[in-house]
């Protein structure tokens, strides 16, 4: 009786066990995707650029690297946390950032999009 019990609470612990790494390997999945598909812009600012925001151009820049190029070169959309976004109408490489060409003006997003805000990419 005594071996039947310790069989039932060993299998009990491995099934628990094995439900548990399962837990944290789906949060772990949700973390990979939603860092799939968001981006931040470049930490740069001078007279031109607020946080990679252009202060007067329709432009964003992020920092050019393969990861960023691959989620924005087909980008049709930057969509903001509270739900606005901005219409991408091109991508080009500059030397090390990359510029995301607006329908906008940049500035017009300044508090929703400039770094260190994340970015749902579309």
């Amino acid at each position: 009786m005594k071996k039947s019990i310790l069989a039932i609470c060993i299998v009990c612990s491995l099934v628990f066990s094995s439900c548990k790494n399962d837990a944290k390997t789906n949060k772990e999945n949700k973390e990979e995707q939603k860092t799939e598909t968001t981006i931040k812009l470049s930490n740069y600012s001078d007279t031109n650029w607020k946080s990679g925001v252009a202060v007067e151009l329709n432009l964003f820049i992020v920092d050019n690297n393969k990861k960023n190029m691959e989620l924005v070169k087909d980008a049709k959309k930057f969509i903001f946390a509270d739900g606005t976004f901005a219409n991408v109408t091109g991508v080009k490489e500059a030397d090390t950032f990359i510029q995301i060409n607006l329908t906008e003006a940049g500035s017009t997003f300044q508090n929703q999009a400039g770094y260190p805000n994340e970015i749902k990419v579309e």
